[in-house]
């Protein structure tokens, strides 16, 4: 595969100039050009089944994958972790909760929304075409375009959605009958799909970086010999990640909506600043490639605009929040149907209970039929928070089991294992064929590698839905059932769940392997 130099400083000035000029554009190219469609080489280098294929100016296209959001209820949206556990840049990018949903519905299956995401990073050839130039399509026009700023990728969206409308609308999805248009994607976006989104597990899904089994090199280019070699390199000649998308860690930064705050610890601090960045570059160590990566992208310096040669950016394809009527009633349904403890009178404290705020509004009260009738909901309410708690105990307890039979299963699997390896080794020194011992040790290592993601998972989905008082009272309960049933060999498991919980919600990260390693340690 050919290598290409990075933009010099001239390139750097084109950039600005191409910016300038998507401010003129409009309309599609002059009919006496009739530009000829590209090849599809020049705009989707690495085919594949379910994208969606808009056609640009000057006879380009730009190509989009879709990236699926469970939905479950109008207000409904999917909890995430975004950033990472590497203290050396938990300043910036320290793990936190953040929330995301899709902008249209699938009309065959609404609990699942999605949104859309360019499968490669926007390329010199794109960039010319949405600024009026339409060139011949070469080979090296498929090197990302860099030195963009912020607000050219920004116009760079408007400009793409006003021709598409104009002259392509009804290729553009739509929502409620409202067609989308196209952004920047949001931090959360980026980061939901540079993970692999629901194509992963829970516990994949917070690794370092999405899976690799080739080797990162197959997917990333990144700072060496076997990689980049600290060169610019065309899009698409990599391996995707699991939902399709092409370069998102290497190669450029790539610019996102969101403008750069600081970490403080599990949220954003206050400040904002330039834009943020995502994603590493072809300059950037293998050691530092990490889906977490986010640096912020200054602007301006003493000399004007920065055009900085390793940023570029991918466009995101989405819908208004409220696109009609109709969403606006259903939105409007389900806000009304929200607890509203916290939605307290200007002036009042929240309460964080919600059955004190019921007794304020008592003691607040002085008509007695009145008070009578919220006494009489304030008990129902405690009634009903009492049966939640109930059952949310009881899922509690189910998923440590859960946890704790998987624990004692990887601790059996690992010891067959071992025996079978040895019978292997003892087998290949007296000179049998241990072939057959080879694809049974390899079906049993796949074996144990799915149970210990398994449990990984268990301990993530454990840590996020349930606080430290609930597994803990969960933990004690379940001691007495092992007792009485007969399996007390599963309580040091179920101790040892609690405490990879804990480690866990302490720092965020997923540390399988190290967890294995403790379950095997158990006496």
């Amino acid at each position: 595969m050919g290598r290409h130099r990075s933009p010099n400083a001239a390139a750097a000035v084109h950039a600005a100039a191409l910016g300038a000029a998507l401010l003129a554009l409009a309309g599609p190219a002059p009919a006496q050009q009739r530009p000829q469609p590209w090849a599809e080489r020049f705009y989707n280098p690495q085919p594949a089944a379910g994208e969606l294929v808009l056609p640009m100016p000057c006879g380009g296209a730009m190509v989009f994958r879709r990236i699926d959001v469970p939905h479950e209820a109008p207000l409904a949206d999917r909890k995430i972790v975004v950033g990472g556990t590497d203290e050396r840049f938990a300043f910036a990018e320290g793990s936190r909760y953040d929330y995301i949903d899709g902008a249209f519905t699938d009309a065959r299956d609404r609990t699942r929304r999605y949104y859309y995401l360019a499968k490669y990073e926007t390329t010199e050839l794109q960039m010319k075409a949405l600024a009026g130039e339409c060139v011949k399509p070469e080979r090296a026009g498929l090197r990302p375009a860099t030195g963009v700023t912020w607000f050219a990728a920004v116009e760079a969206g408007h400009t793409y959605s006003a021709w598409l409308l104009k002259n392509a609308g009804d290729k553009l999805p739509k929502a409620d009958g409202l067609p989308g248009f196209l952004r920047l994607p949001t931090e959360a976006e980026w980061e939901y799909a540079v993970r692999g989104g629901v194509a992963v597990s829970a516990s994949t899904f917070e690794e370092k970086t999405f899976p690799m089994p080739d080797g990162m090199e197959k997917y990333v280019w990144f700072r060496s010999q076997r990689s980049s070699n600290g060169e610019l390199q065309l899009v698409g000649v990599l391996k995707p990640n699991p939902l399709g998308l092409h370069d998102m860690l290497g190669n450029v930064d790539e610019i996102v909506l969101d403008p750069f705050r600081l970490n403080k610890l599990a949220r954003l601090h206050g400040q904002a600043g330039g834009a943020v960045i995502k994603g590493g570059n072809y300059q950037t160590s293998e050691n530092d490639i990490r889906s977490a990566s986010r640096n912020e992208l200054l602007p301006f310096d003493a000399n004007g605009p920065r055009h900085v040669p390793t940023v570029g950016f991918r466009l995101a394809l989405v819908a208004p929040v409220i696109p009609s009527p109709a969403r606006y009633e259903a939105v409007r349904k389900a806000w009304a149907a929200l607890p509203k403890s916290e939605a307290l009178r200007s002036g009042d404290t929240a309460q964080s209970n919600p059955l004190d705020e019921i007794q304020t509004l008592i003691e607040a009260t002085p008509d007695a039929d009145i008070r009578s009738r919220l006494a009489a909901l304030q008990r129902e309410y405690a009634k009903r928070i009492d049966e939640e708690a109930t059952l949310r105990g009881r899922a509690a307890r189910s998923l440590l089991r859960l946890a704790a039979f998987l624990g004692d299963k990887l601790r059996a699997d690992r010891r067959f294992l071992d025996q079978v390896q040895k019978s292997r080794d003892t087998q290949k020194q007296a000179g049998s064929n241990v072939a057959a011992l080879d694809a049974r040790l390899k079906e049993l290592n796949a074996t144990l590698q799915g149970n210990l993601r398994y449990y990984a998972d268990t301990i993530v989905q454990i840590a996020q839905d349930f606080n430290d008082s609930t597994v803990n009272q969960q933990l004690g309960t379940l001691k007495l059932e092992f007792e009485k049933s007969g399996t007390a060999h599963l309580e040091p498991y179920a101790r040892l769940v609690v405490a990879h919980v804990s480690a866990y919600r302490r720092s965020s990260g997923v540390q399988p392997e190290a967890w294995l390693k403790e379950i095997l340690a158990l006496p």
